[in-house]
């Protein structure tokens, strides 16, 4: 009887540990997929602002043909991202207090959120900058 206790104990422990880390695996491509998604359009201002200069950032622009293929991506990402974060967690999973701790969720959705907010920013930015530039 003790046996098999123990055993689902740490089948669930091994089933939550798995669910957190596919979590933020997919936290992290959605990360990567908004700094993809700057690549075209915000990367070559932030690299002059900050004084680099080279041919190297005028071919970024070059990288503004793919913005739809990185957009797909990294929405994917973000979604699945999302989908894990606020997907709630079996009752039975907790029952023992081997769930995650909250700040792991709370941190991943903030990230999330952020990585959406760029994401959104690399999509309006061609649309914006007339107006910014007219200033």
């Amino acid at each position: 009887m003790e046996q098999s206790f123990t055993a689902q104990t740490s089948e669930q422990v091994r089933e939550v540990g798995d669910d957190t880390a596919k979590a933020w695996g997919a936290t992290g491509f959605g990360v990567l997929g908004a700094l993809a998604m700057t690549s075209c359009c915000i990367l070559p201002l932030v690299l002059v602002s900050f004084g680099v200069t080279g041919v190297f950032i005028a071919q970024l622009g070059a990288l503004y043909a793919y913005k739809w293929y990185t957009f797909a991506l990294s929405a994917a990402f973000l979604g699945y991202g999302f989908y894990k974060a606020y997907k709630p967690v079996a009752a039975e999973a907790c029952a023992d207090g081997t769930c995650s701790r909250p700040i792991n969720r709370r941190v991943m959705r903030a990230t999330l959120w952020i990585a959406t907010a760029i994401v959104a920013v690399a999509m309006a930015f061609p649309y914006i900058t007339p107006f910014i530039l007219k200033f």
